[in-house]
């Protein structure tokens, strides 16, 4: 697939800045600390079964989400609520052990890369939770950006979530 630019010639052999564009969806300049979708996809799935286990009590209490997440982390929740990292990290803490096993499952569903440049990459995904009494979803968008330390590969830089109905 080619992009063009207006007033940007595309073709090959073209200054190397030229090849740092990136484009909506992904498309465009690519390199090896850009994180992939799928390494963006697997820490996302991850993350998630690991929220499963820890608030089931079934998890190992380990660092797993403070070497995820950024040290700048910021998210807003679906009810418009911003939380700094400690925040959160606390939130998860306190909540451990929540569910009785078997009691709370999280589904990943239709993720996509909305944008894509250097070390970041946007990633929006449907997350559904269900209980016995209740399942609920959120549209979720995250910054990712590389980082070889963390346990995926990435840390989470953003995280945006707005309510979906069934």
């Amino acid at each position: 697939m080619v992009v063009s630019f207006p007033g940007v010639c595309n073709r090959v052999g073209e200054p190397a800045e030229f090849a740092k564009l990136a484009t909506p969806m992904g498309m465009g300049y690519d390199s090896e600390s850009m994180p992939s979708q799928e390494t963006c996809k697997r820490e996302i799935e991850s993350l998630h079964a690991f929220f499963v286990n820890w608030y089931t009590g079934t998890a190992e209490t380990d660092n797993r989400v403070e070497r995820a997440l950024s040290p700048d982390f910021e998210m807003v929740t679906p009810d418009g609520t911003r939380k700094e990292y400690d925040a959160v990290i606390e939130g998860i803490r306190r909540n451990y052990k929540a569910y009785k096993p078997g009691n709370f499952e999280i589904e990943i569903r239709n993720v996509e890369t909305r944008y894509a440049q250097d070390e970041l990459r946007v990633v929006r995904y449907e997350e559904w939770q269900e209980t016995p009494s209740e399942k609920t979803g959120r549209l979720s968008t995250v910054l990712f950006e590389a980082a070889a330390d963390a346990p995926g590969g990435v840390v989470w830089r953003d995280l945006h979530e707005t309510w979906l109905t069934d």
